[in-house]
């Protein structure tokens, strides 16, 4: 309510407002107007959308006939008070408000405030008025007079009045309503004078056109709830269409357009568009991309907001620029407080509105300044929409007192409401010569442009608009600033013509346009088939840069590519730079080069057949997944497929013999020349030219001639036995030339053997026969004996670890020594069979070593007695590489027992294999699980791939499982040790799990780690589909093909992409390109931590592995163990001496742990049991992706060991290949049995080579007692350390040994008995050895070894008194019924397994103390 400069103008402004309005889009406003009579101009407004403002008029009254509602959108609200009135009278001298046709305010209160002399609001019903819920009238009178007396409303008014007179009587049509009408209005109180729920403030009907006013939309008479939609939906075509009767929301009102001022969005008229959208020729359009900036008007334009119009394209709202703009200012606010104080700016600042294309409300320019001369800041200005206007002359353009010289808004095409104001700019030239009505869209505001500076005077200084200008003036300068131009324009520039630049068309008679980028010189229009020359290339009529892929370029034309080409860069009709891209079909040469290409249905030619592409890389990719034509065999004229046999050959090239083409036909067929087939010669021809006997080239037997046999020209007849009309034999002594043959006379020249002779010769021939039978079976029994004896001195060496087992990658570092274990077959005992392995049986059982109170659960893998050598032999090369390996994934070996039927000792695994495990308990596995087992399995083998270790046989049935949480590989059986300089094997016949395998395995029997990772895939795809069989129903015989045409297995159903890329990465053909099982590892430990977003599983994070006991290997002891007991107590019995009956229970791990039991199994005090009390981390299996301090979240105890079990795996998954080489060798292979003995590291051979030497002579040495000096003659007490001298014995004996085996065994029960009465002879000296020398009779008492010198220490120092000092084996050769009946192997690792606890010393002590009871055992290697 601010006083206007001007009351004049205010009133003169709300007159030419609203006059003959009868609706007021937005409030209305009465304020100010003082001795003036005349507000007749507001009698039409029937309508006011926003609120009703009258104050400060100084009138008698202020009538409004026919308002009839006010519907509140915006409200008015006084600083003082909270509420929001949609009526508000202030300040006002008038006596009455005549409002009679007022019946409804929507939204808002109603108040009046120190009103001097008002009259009769106070007798209106306000509740019949007032709408809105929580409205009401507040009245307010603070004056010291009191209120003006009101004479009374006419009698005929039922409550209230606006003013004097009838007419001027509150009207009702809301309280006087019958009930039925109470969601409305009512035109009468009867139940049917109800009105329409669309209208508002009462009605004459109850119809929707009988409405005073309507409570949505006012359409043509009628209120509609919403207003007819521009467009319809078409049932019938399915599609919208345009709607000849939809209309605008304008407000309250449907228009059929929107006002100029407005836009059009939706169906409906609005000021802006909402976000996403643009303005555009007046209607809101989706932006392309970013949508153009709009910024809020901020009014005064000073330092601190001038930033926010940076890159701004539309202004919502007004600008004004004013001398304080540039000069600065101190804010002042209405109650005359202070606020910011804003710096002066440069004009040049106003650069920042050079974006701006739009400005909603006014521009006010008031400013003068030395530098602001121009309005170039707005060069970009097209639109003034004038949605808010000036208050002084209602100005959209207001510029008014400023320094400017030219307005140069060169791009400012229409203002579309408000006048245009240009006053008093005493340098402004140009505004007086420019034609405002092509700028001014509103007819209702006028253009006020005047005191500028004299046009004279401007035209005089040369400042006149160009030549190139019409007479609608311009804005400056130049012929850019021309309204319009008088010839052509181009870009903003007028022109004389369009070829006055160079590459421009005429668009119309005034507009010129740019030729396409692809016209060269001129143009006929926009498009690149308007173009008089090309830039590049031409196709047809249109010019391009490059032609199309169906084109090539021929001297700046596209011409088509050959007919057989898909695509091409040049004329060949071959894949070549200058030819095809592709082709649908092409024929390939023998060279593997693509010749020419086909059309998609050409036929190969003659001498090709057709084939198919697969993924190809290098020159065929271009044809991947297409068909070509390859070269027939050079033997094959005609063909459906390589090869020359009749299955794929149709016309030979040369000859056919049998199902096959050949060159030449074989010296035993005849060549027909017409057929071009072979035939066999007769069957005594040898070479013929003709199919009879009478056309050989020579006889296999005799010949018959029918004439001279020494006349070239007689022929013959080949037979096998002389006819009886020739029955002599003749054999000439130039039989070179004839040869034998058949004759009628006897007398003719040439040796003859009588029939007694004959039979001599065949007597002495079947003599010689025999003897050389003979002699050669000789030979054979003589050499099995030697390589018997070889193989055994071989084995012996390989276990004892006296062969040259020299690492993959040989250093100077002491090899570290794992334990394998040879014992006797007392001391295990079998339960049930567990299951077929591969070379026999595997039973459960418990092994309890002599001379220790343990029992062990084990698993016990028994060589078939049918088995042969060759079993033999790989039965010990799998227990070589099983005791080789050591890692938490791989499985334990134990021990091995060498009887008649050899066994390998081995971890228990009562859980089984993974594969059952997952299938029995598929409800219980959850992805964490999934995916450490995955995890498990791939450091396994990685652990194999770095010691160039090649599996051959992995699959899940193949992996068992320990606890729920720690699995283990199994089944080496099939594994290989590559050399070091090799990088596959090779492997001989025999079955091959053709679904585990990779192609090169099948194809070419090549074994690699590589391979390995294929299977690896196959494997964990069985996890993660529970059991699932590898291309179950598809036979083993057809795998092959669907791996070489693409074939995958499909995707499990809770894997998820990442994984399953995983698989496919395993399987690819290139056994390269796959990932290393080091990688794999990392992989899968990496996904594991977050199992759930790799695997999909219903119900997960609820999922629990079932808990696990021990009971069943404790009921296998209790049921094995009575036999146990019953023969320790036979041995009892027997023997003088004490024999321990095993009582504890032991798991392998304890077993195992160095600290839990003594390293040398001998009885005494030195022997340690198990202690139940061992840290929980050397009892469980522990997981690899838990810390350190992690142990089984169940907390039970767990299984040791692991078996290979009888799986339910098809025989069909098992097959035996054909295409094997028979000349392949097996380069890398680790033989135990075929290779050598070296002595290229002695360190290896020494320990072992004395110990067994030492073993013998000891056995045949008297007991002396060794020197004191000597190493085994320091004293010795309960603890003391065992030393042994070497002594110089050949390794004839250990292989004497081996070939009485059997023989010993037979014999064992008397030696046995022979030694417990030695046994018990010594007694006495055994119980006093702990407390005295080792120089007794007695010998020392064992003690665990902890620190002992080193291997090469040791090896030479008592080298040289080995000679000297007999007496140590001596001595142990009498005490030896003492000693336990096992023996442990050291076998040499690679440097790379040796642990922090192991050292040389470790090494040459073992060997000696543990290898000496070795000739009185019964137990040999």
């Amino acid at each position: 309510m601010s006083v206007p400069a001007n009351r004049e103008y205010h009133y003169k402004n709300l007159r030419d407002r609203y006059t003959n309005c009868t609706y007021v889009d937005g409030n209305l406003e009465i304020t100010w107007i003082q001795n003036i009579t005349d507000l007749n101009f507001l009698q039409h407004i029937r309508e006011v959308t926003g609120y009703v403002l009258i104050s400060h008029i100084d009138l008698p009254q202020v009538i409004l006939p026919r308002l009839q509602i006010i519907r509140g959108r915006t409200t008015f609200k006084l600083n003082k008070w909270e509420e929001a009135y949609g009526l508000f009278v202030s300040f006002s001298h008038m006596n009455t408000l005549e409002l009679p046709a007022l019946r409804d305010i929507l939204g808002g209160s109603v108040g009046f405030f120190n009103n001097y002399n008002l009259c009769h609001m106070k007798s209106i019903n306000w509740e019949e008025i007032l709408s809105a819920p929580q409205t009401s009238m507040q009245y307010t009178f603070n004056f010291s007079s009191p209120e003006r007396v009101c004479p009374p409303c006419h009698p005929s008014c039922e409550v209230g009045c606006w003013g004097e007179g009838a007419h001027n009587c509150q009207r009702f049509s809301k309280l006087n309503c019958s009930p039925q009408c109470s969601q409305g209005r009512c035109f009468g109180p009867k139940p049917r004078e109800c009105c329409h729920l669309f209208c508002a403030g009462g009605c004459t009907g109850p119809t929707q056109s009988d409405c005073l006013a309507c409570k949505n939309f006012y359409d043509d008479g009628v209120c509609k709830q919403e207003c007819p939609p521009m467009q319809i939906y078409n049932p019938t075509n399915y599609f919208w269409e345009p709607n000849p009767d939809g209309k605008y929301a304008y407000g309250a009102t449907c228009v059929r357009k929107c006002p100029e001022h407005l836009l059009k969005d939706n169906g409906a008229c609005v000021r802006k568009c909402p976000k996403g959208k643009m303005p555009q020729n007046s209607e809101c359009v989706p932006c392309k991309g970013v949508c153009p900036k709009t910024c809020p008007g901020e009014g005064i334009v000073h330092s601190d907001n001038i930033g926010n119009y940076k890159d701004c394209t539309i202004i919502e709202g007004s600008l004004e620029i004013l001398d304080q703009s540039f000069d600065g200012f101190q804010q002042v606010y209405t109650n005359f407080s202070f606020g910011p104080r804003y710096i002066k700016i440069d004009p040049d600042r106003l650069e920042v509105f050079s974006t701006v294309k739009e400005i909603t409300g006014f521009i006010n320019i008031q400013a003068h300044h030395p530098n602001f001369t121009t309005l170039n800041y707005f060069r970009n200005l097209e639109v003034v929409g004038g949605r808010q206007l000036k208050e002084n002359l209602f100005a959209s353009v207001y510029i008014v007192k400023t320094s400017l010289k030219s307005l140069e808004l060169k791009s400012l095409k229409r203002v579309n409401s408000g006048s245009i104001v240009i006053l008093e700019n005493s340098d402004l030239c140009f505004v007086e010569d420019i034609d405002w009505s092509e700028i001014k869209k509103s007819s209702d505001h006028e253009v006020m442009v005047q005191k500028n500076r004299n046009a004279t005077e401007c035209h005089e200084e040369g400042l006149e608009c160009s030549e190139q200008c019409s007479k609608a003036g311009c804005w400056g300068k130049g012929p850019e600033q021309c309204l319009e131009c008088k010839n052509v324009k181009y870009k903003g520039k007028c022109l004389d013509s369009c070829k006055s630049l160079p590459r421009l068309y005429s668009v119309d008679s005034k507009t010129c346009g740019d030729c396409h980028q692809e016209c060269k010189d001129f143009c006929y229009g926009p498009n690149e088939d308007n173009c008089g020359s090309c830039m590049n290339v031409k196709d047809g009529r249109f010019c391009v840069a490059e032609c199309p892929t169906t084109k090539h370029a021929m001297n700046g034309t596209c011409i088509n590519c050959h007919k057989t080409c898909v695509g091409c860069r040049g004329p060949r009709d071959t894949i070549a730079p200058d030819g095809c891209i592709s082709c649908d079909k092409a024929i390939i040469g023998s060279d593997a080069k693509i010749e020419r290409c086909l059309m998609k249905d050409e036929s190969c030619p003659d001498g090709y057949y057709s084939d198919y592409v697969l993924q190809e890389e290098g020159p065929l990719k271009q044809l991947s997944g297409k068909a070509v034509c390859r070269k027939c065999h050079p033997r094959c004229k005609k063909c459906t497929g390589y090869g020359f046999h009749e299955q794929f050959c149709q016309e030979c090239t040369g000859y056919k013999k049998g199902e096959q083409c050949e060159d030449e036909c074989p010296q035993d067929f005849y060549a027909n020349e017409e057929t071009r087939i072979c035939l066999p010669c007769h069957q005594e021809c040898r070479g013929c030219h003709g199919l009879g006997d009478d056309h050989c080239d020579e006889c296999r037997n005799l010949k018959l001639f029918e004439g001279d046999p020494y006349d070239n020209a007689t022929t013959f007849t080949c037979v096998s036995n002389c006819p009886a009309s020739h029955p002599y034999k003749r054999f000439p002594q130039e039989a070179g030339k004839i040869g034998p043959y058949c004759s009628a006379d006897s007398m003719q020249s040439g040796l003859r053997i009588e029939p007694q002779t004959q039979v001599k010769i065949v007597m002495g021939s079947v003599m010689a026969l025999i003897l050389l039978c003979v002699v050669f079976g000789i030979a054979f029994v003589l050499f099995s004996r030697h390589k018997n004896k070889k193989d055994a001195v071989k084995m012996t060496m390989a276990l004892a670890g006296c062969e040259d087992s020299e690492p993959l990658r040989p250093s100077n570092v002491g090899p570290n020594l794992t334990k394998l274990r040879i014992i006797k077959e007392a001391e295990i005992r079998r339960g049930g069979v567990l299951g077929m392995g591969a070379f026999g049986r595997v039973f459960k059982g418990v092994w309890m070593p002599e001379g220790e109170s343990v029992k062990i659960p084990v698993a016990i893998k028994v060589l078939m007695e049918m088995s042969g050598s060759e079993s033999s032999k790989e039965f010990l090369e799998e227990a070589y590489i099983m005791a080789s390996v050591e890692h938490p994934n791989l499985l334990k070996l134990l021990a091995v027992c060498m009887t008649s039927q050899m066994m390998l000792i081995t971890q228990l695994m009562p859980l089984g294999c993974l594969l059952d495990y997952v299938r029995n308990n598929k409800d219980k596995i959850g992805s964490k699980a999934l995916l450490n087992w995955s995890t498990q399995i791939a450091r396994g083998m990685a652990y194999l791939e770095e010691r160039r270790l090649v599996h051959r046989d992995l699959a899940a049935r193949n992996v068992l499982v320990q606890t729920p949480s720690c699995v283990k590989i199994t089944d080496f059986g099939l594994a290989k040790l590559l050399d070091f300089d090799s990088d596959e094997y090779r492997a001989a016949g025999g079955k091959m799990p053709i679904k585990w395998l990779a192609l090169e395995c099948i194809r070419h029997r090549v074994f690699t780690s590589k391979s390995d990772v294929w299977a690896f895939g196959i494997t964990i795809w069985e996890l993660l589909t529970y059991g699932a069989r590898p291309y179950e129903n598809v036979p083993a015989k057809d795998v092959p093909e669907l791996i070489e045409i693409g074939h995958k297995l499909p995707q499990p159903d809770i894997c998820s992409l990442d994984v399953y890329c995983i698989l496919l990465s395993c399987w690819v053909l290139d056994a390269d390109a796959r990932p290393t099982f080091k990688q794999l590892a990392e992989t899968f430990a990496e996904k594991a931590r977050d199992p759930g977003r790799y695997l999909m599983i219903p119900g997960d994070k609820f999922m629990r592995l079932p808990s696990y006991t021990n009971q069943d290997e404790k009921d296998l002891i209790r049921t094995l163990a009575p036999v146990a007991m019953a023969a320790a107590a036979a041995a009892a019995a027997a023997g003088a001496s004490t024999v321990d009956v095993p009582s504890t229970i032991a798991e392998t791990d304890e077993y195992l742990q160095p600290k839990t039991r003594p390293s040398i199994m001998l009885p005494g005090p030195s022997a340690v049991e198990p202690s139940d009390e061992m840290p929980k981390s050397l009892r469980y299996c522990k997981d690899p992706l838990k810390p350190d301090d992690e142990t089984d979240g169940h907390g039970k105890e767990v299984g040791v060991g692991g078996i290979r079990l009888n799986l339910p795996l098809d025989e069909d998954d098992y097959l035996m290949p054909t295409c094997q080489s028979q000349n392949q060798s097996t380069p890398g292979y680790m033989d135990l049995i075929g290779v050598p003995a070296s002595v290229d590291n002695p360190e290896y051979l020494m320990g072992s080579t004395q110990a067994i030497a030492g073993l013998a002579q000891g056995s045949m040495g008297p007991h002396t007692p060794p020197p004191p000096n000597t190493p085994n003659g320091m004293p010795t007490h309960q603890h003391s350390q065992i030393q042994l001298q070497p002594i110089q014995q050949p390794l004839q004996t250990l292989q004497h040994q081996y070939q009485q085996q059997l023989q010993q065994q037979q014999q064992q029960q008397q030696q046995q008995h022979q030694q417990h009465q030695l046994q018990h002879h010594h007694q006495p000296q055994l119980s006093q050895s702990s407390h005295h020398s080792s120089s007794s009779h007695g010998g020392p008492t064992p003690s665990i070894i902890s620190h002992t010198p080193s291997l090469s220490s040791a090896s030479g120092s008592i080298g040289p008194k080995s000679a000297d000092q007999p007496g140590a084996a001596a001595g142990l050769h009498h005490q030896q019924p003492s000693s336990p009946p096992t023996q442990t192997i050291g076998i040499p690792l690679s440097p790379t397994e040796t642990e922090a606890t192991s050292s040389e010393h470790e090494y040459y002590n073992d060997l000696q103390r543990e290898l000496i009871p070795l000739h009185r055992n019964e137990t040999t290697v």
